[in-house]
């Protein structure tokens, strides 16, 4: 659906759209209609897939926190939204050149400094990208998550400063030129090495290079400069969408979002990302973007080359599996690992179902549950929990400090076998109770 009406009918978030980059072809919400939170992930993906020129970036980022709420909170009726537009009035956001512009006009008001990487940010003196700050008081103060001031402390005084010339010129400049030189300083001259420092990137460019196989191999053959122009585009139009570059890892027990699907990020061979509303992986771990309200996930996908090799990050190998499963053991294996369907992750001659973000996994499907009652009347024993714990035994010992994770399809069954490990002196193997998906 397009936007209704020409232009001398738009509102305040039509305006807004617009400035952003987005136009008629990117099915924008109908004047009058509410937003849902499909259609909001829909423009969400069409920002993603889009470069953002430094005139666009403050409506970008201020676009981006508003679709962000709906999938947070649920549909919005459009009279809302207009009355939302109005809260970034007197709000500013630094961008990639290392200036202050304001969000409703994207005007530039003033130079700050070049951008830099420190502390897990972008940054330029106190200021920071994918961040508001309200100047309404000639003062720039930093705004939180909701849009409240988080300290009232005055980062700078508002000015007019003397570069009239980059007021006039900069508005179509692709914004992750800006960036250029703060990325340029985390690679060397040789491209081989340059992959070796991928760890020392903002978490959500390292996780979504590692989550496509086929554009990490490209990326590295390609030249100094060609991997920095790379990273600063990844890194620009992910804070200019999302808030932020960074991400935490850690293991999905749910989704807080207005839907039961959760934003995934995805990184193509040719290097777009596109965002996908995907069912929430519970018991997956993946890394985790949110840079105010909404968070999307980016998951580590698990890859074989050739069907043997093995991960440099990890203790063992791939090979393919033996022995057959049922199709729900088989299932929830794939949910909870990620791993390519007929293949296990072996350390030694000790095999595990899946080896994914330096944790070593097993998946233990439905129908241990219901044995527990014949085991407690056995003093705790019942044979298949007697396999089960030489199984961990063996699976610790090859292990070698790698962490080791169990998930059980059953909650009971993970409460009675954490209880066992614990008395067996296998304490240290984690235990967690992941439902199957429906």
């Amino acid at each position: 659906m397009l936007l209704g009406g020409a232009r001398g009918q738009e509102d305040e978030f039509d305006v807004l759209l617009r400035n952003a980059g987005l136009d008629a072809r990117d099915a924008r919400p109908v004047a009058g209609n509410p937003l849902t939170p499909k259609h909001a992930a829909r423009l969400l993906d069409a920002l993603l897939r889009r470069d953002v020129t430094l005139g666009q970036f403050p409506a970008r980022l201020a676009v981006g926190f508003m679709l962000r709420e709906v999938l947070a909170t649920g549909e919005v009726s459009r009279a809302e939204l207009v009355r939302r537009v109005a809260r970034f009035r007197h709000l500013a956001v630094l961008r990639p050149d290392g200036r202050l512009a304001w969000v409703r006009s994207g005007r530039t008001q003033q130079r700050v400094a070049d951008v830099g990487w420190k502390d897990g940010a972008f940054r330029a003196h106190g200021f920071e990208l994918g961040r508001f700050y309200d100047g309404r008081t000639g003062v720039f103060r930093l705004l939180n998550d909701e849009l409240r001031e988080e300290s009232g402390f005055p980062l700078a005084d508002v000015h007019d400063d003397a570069d009239v010339v980059s007021r006039t010129l900069d508005g179509a400049e692709e914004a992750f030129v800006g960036l250029a030189l703060a990325v340029g300083k985390f690679f060397s001259t040789s491209p081989a090495e340059s992959l070796a420092a991928l760890r020392e990137l903002p978490a959500g460019v390292v996780a979504l290079l590692r989550s496509s196989p086929e554009y990490l191999e490209r990326f590295g053959y390609m030249t100094r400069g060609e991997q920095v122009q790379a990273v600063s585009r990844l890194v620009t139009n992910l804070i200019a969408t999302w808030g932020t570059a960074s991400a935490a890892t850690r293991t999905l027990e749910g989704t807080a979002l207005a839907t039961a699907e959760v934003p995934a990020l995805v990184l193509s061979a040719q290097g777009t990302v596109a965002m996908r509303l995907v069912a929430a992986p519970v018991g997956r771990a993946a890394a985790v973007l949110s840079g105010g309200p909404g968070a999307a996930i980016i998951l580590h996908r698990v890859t074989v080359p050739g069907g043997h090799s093995t991960p440099s990050d990890g203790p063992g190998r791939w090979e393919a599996a033996t022995e057959s499963m049922k199709e729900p053991a088989l299932r929830y294996e794939k949910q909870v690992t990620g791993a390519p369907e007929g293949q296990i992750y072996k350390v030694e001659d000790v095999s595990f179902d899946g080896f994914n973000e330096g944790v070593l996994l097993e998946a233990k499907g439905p129908g241990y549950a219901k044995f527990i009652p014949d085991a407690a009347e056995n003093g705790g024993w019942y044979q298949g929990f007697r396999k089960i714990v030489t199984q961990a035994e063996r699976q610790f010992a090859v292990a070698n400090g790698t962490p080791v994770r169990w998930h059980f399809a059953e909650r009971e069954a993970a409460d009675f076998v954490r209880e066992l490990f614990r008395t067996e002196g296998l304490g240290r193997i984690r235990v967690v109770y992941t439902p199957p998906l429906p």
